[in-house]
């Protein structure tokens, strides 16, 4: 479908619009020897800014390419599909660039299939961008959501009853614990948006004031612009080491956004809202620097959430403009009395919940917080029971969108989570 010179310049546009998602292969995907059964149902949406008639192109073409592949029956208004192919176009940065979000959903589990997310340059060829999303789209077999065929067993994982909006009570103490909560969403240096991460901070803070028991005086948050590198460490170096000093207090740090590689040294970063990737060591805010900080917090029980991931790919990780994604990640590391709970193992890439939101990390540690990973019924959840509850339910999900996300749990020696009780008496 491509010549090689294409082929080249496509590679080309992409390595200078996209960050961190790389340059996807245009090879010749073989149409199937037979059509499928399943009925496919098509879904483009415009998103939050005016992007002229690229979701009427895209629409088109998608429908085209679908037939040539012969991935399943296309269906019009009235007939029930099998599978919905829904995306969502949005201008990311002002006209700069668009994200293309797409979701292939079992309609009658209201299962994720398969899901992706693209960044582009505006001016890229809808048939280019639909070329990118059956690429993905030929890796599942169509045929077994057939509605004469076999139909896919139902999810593993029964979602918690509980509205993570509406944090619950406990009976936790809290008066001696502080909490520093920040979420960057939209980056000042135009950086492919960390979709949700400003909705996830603040429930984290809900859930920290109201379950964890924090006093709203002793919880920072910051959001979006208040992000800044300088806002990140004076909170993180100076505000806590100077409020968290009476002896048995327990100590909550939050992040969700970007993180990022030192392309030289695979050191991970934190990614404030005003950093340029290429200048990380100026910029960024090290990782191990804010772990040395908060070891030195004397007597302090410490728990560090990451809702980012450092490999360079995905969803909430960039690197430099012309940098390629093969950067050897340095796992996280814990010591003293630091605990760091993060969304992914070192080179791999984070995702979103299908349907709150929120991170699929944050979405599975809130229910856990709230209640949910309370696996024996006692009423109180350890880190031993958040650990497994959020690792096992993120792993599950990730699969369904047909990427690898294990979240990482970094726990000093010596320390047994399943001893230490992170909510006590939760109200559900």
């Amino acid at each position: 479908m491509f010549t090689t010179t294409r082929t080249l310049l496509v590679c080309l546009i992409l390595a200078l619009a996209t960050v961190a998602t790389g340059c996807y292969s245009t090879k010749q995907i073989a149409p199937r020897a037979q059509p499928s059964n399943a009925r496919i149902a098509l879904e483009v949406i415009s998103g939050e800014w005016h992007i002229g008639s690229l979701d009427t192109d895209l629409n088109a073409k998608l429908k085209v390419m679908v037939l040539e592949k012969r991935l399943g029956q296309l269906v019009v208004d009235g007939a029930k599909p099998d599978l919905k192919l829904k995306v969502t176009i949005t201008d990311t940065n002002f006209t700069a660039a668009l994200a293309f979000d797409w979701q292939l959903i079992d309609v009658e589990s209201g299962t994720v299939v398969l899901a992706g997310s693209e960044t582009s340059m505006l001016g890229m060829e809808a048939e280019e961008m639909a070329y990118k999303i059956v690429e993905r789209l030929v890796q599942v077999d169509t045929n077994v959501y057939a509605g004469d065929g076999p139909v896919p067993p139902p999810a593993v994982v029964t979602p918690t009853p509980i509205n993570l909006d509406q944090a619950p009570d406990s009976e936790t103490d809290g008066s001696n614990a502080w909490a520093v909560i920040i979420g960057v969403e939209r980056y000042r240096n135009g950086l492919s948006p960390a979709t949700g991460a400003e909705t996830d901070a603040s429930a984290f803070a809900a859930f920290a004031q109201k379950t964890l028991g924090v006093p709203e005086a002793n919880i920072k948050v910051l959001l979006g612009e208040r992000a800044s590198r300088s806002d990140m460490m004076g909170a993180l170096t100076e505000w806590l080491p100077r409020n968290a000093v009476e002896p048995g207090g327990t100590v909550y740090v939050f992040f969700s956004g970007h993180g990022a590689p030192d392309v030289q040294t695979g050191d991970a970063y934190l990614v404030p809202y005003d950093a340029d990737p290429a200048y990380l060591k100026s910029g960024g805010v090290p990782l191990t620097q804010v772990q040395d900080t908060l070891r030195g917090l004397k007597n302090q029980q410490v728990y560090v959430f990451l809702d980012a991931c450092f490999s360079g790919q995905g969803d909430r990780s960039v690197l430099a403009e012309g940098t390629r994604p093969l950067v050897p990640v340095k796992p996280i590391e814990s010591s003293g009395a630091v605990i760091t709970f993060s969304a992914s193992q070192a080179a791999q890439t984070t995702g979103a919940h299908a349907s709150s939101g929120h991170g699929l990390f944050t979405h599975h540690l809130l229910d856990g917080i709230g209640g949910g990973a309370d696996a024996n019924e006692d009423g109180d959840v350890t880190m031993g029971e958040l650990i497994e509850h959020v690792s096992s339910r993120v792993e599950v999900e990730a699969r369904r969108q047909n990427r690898d996300q294990q979240p990482s749990a970094a726990i000093p020696s010596g320390v047994d989570p399943a001893k230490l009780v992170l909510v006590k008496g939760i109200d559900r």
